[in-house]
């Protein structure tokens, strides 16, 4: 597990995502430091409504340096990176098909479902439950908008106010992220790192049947790769398995009325060192020859 680094100050990094409950689009955006979501109900999913209520979010709180979302078409969009640029904050996406690269905002999505949804079940009303959440001290003993403003709020139950111990809330946040890394890694192994030119396979949908050639490591455990028809593809080191085989690709064509039928080229394989074979499972078509005789009930 990667401990994310702790931004020295509140709203300076945040995390941000899109959830779907009953029926409706939400935006969350939750702070790195301080744990304080902000939510906002979307009229749609596009890229437009996002940047205008994440503009909102902003007037509140100010700019964040770093905002992180994962790869959605509304986040991937010329329209927010445009936003980033206009703003200037330094916008991160999480590795595609891997949701825990951008954790926070998965977590803060979860926290945030689950505290609609009891009020819903209970009748009650959910403004108070989001402000009952940020006025609620955590783990650490500090609340979340005691860390991202500086104050407690003021709920419908009493309480007291004191000052907020910066010193002692770091070192606190940071024993309480390492006691979360070590009881992940018990249960956990690290991958063998890949280098370039490295064949793997990559999973999709629990099956490992495209090969591609690793080509860098753009970030810790986040790789681009090449599949055999040139895609290039970002994936996590947990979705790609190291192979000792070689993939070569023969570009070669034959005459034009054979290219167009046969849309893929020939590939040939060399496993563990062994002469090149000729790989032409993926391109014949089998039938069975096997007569099909209909049942008596359709012989009218």
């Amino acid at each position: 597990m990667i401990v994310s680094e702790q931004p020295d100050e509140p709203w300076q990094k945040v995390g941000t995502d899109l959830f779907f409950l009953d029926g409706k689009n939400y935006l969350i955006v939750i702070d790195y430091l301080s744990n304080y979501p902000e939510i906002a109900l979307l009229p749609s999913t596009s890229a437009a409504s996002v940047v205008t209520h994440m503009k909102s979010i902003f007037a509140r709180h100010g700019i964040p340096k770093v905002v992180c979302s994962d790869n959605g078409p509304c986040y991937n969009s010329k329209d927010f990176q445009k936003f980033a640029d206009e703003y200037g904050f330094q916008h991160v996406t999480s590795n595609p098909l891997y949701p825990q690269s951008n954790g926070k905002a998965e977590k803060g999505v979860h926290i945030v479902k689950l505290l609609l949804k009891k009020a819903v079940d209970s009748r009650s009303d959910p403004y108070l439950a989001l402000l009952n959440y940020r006025a609620s001290p955590l783990e650490h003993g500090v609340s979340p908008a005691e860390i991202l403003m500086g104050r407690r709020l003021r709920t419908t139950l009493p309480c007291l106010t004191s000052p907020i111990k910066n010193k002692y809330l770091k070192r606190k946040q940071q024993h309480l992220k390492q006691r979360q890394k070590a009881n992940y890694d018990k249960a956990s192994k690290s991958l063998e790192p890949l280098s370039n030119n490295d064949t793997v396979r990559l999973e999709d949908h629990s099956t490992w049947s495209t090969r591609a050639t690793v080509l860098d490591e753009v970030n810790p455990r986040s790789y681009t790769v090449r599949t055999e028809d040139g895609q290039i593809l970002r994936r996590n080191r947990r979705s790609l398995l190291k192979t000792k085989e070689t993939v070569l690709v023969d570009t070669s064509t034959e005459d034009t009325d054979s290219a167009v039928s046969n849309k893929t080229s020939k590939r040939l394989t060399v496993m563990d060192d062994k002469e090149p074979t000729e790989d032409m499972h993926s391109s014949v078509l089998r039938r069975s020859k096997r007569t099909v005789k209909p049942p008596d009930r359709l012989n009218l």
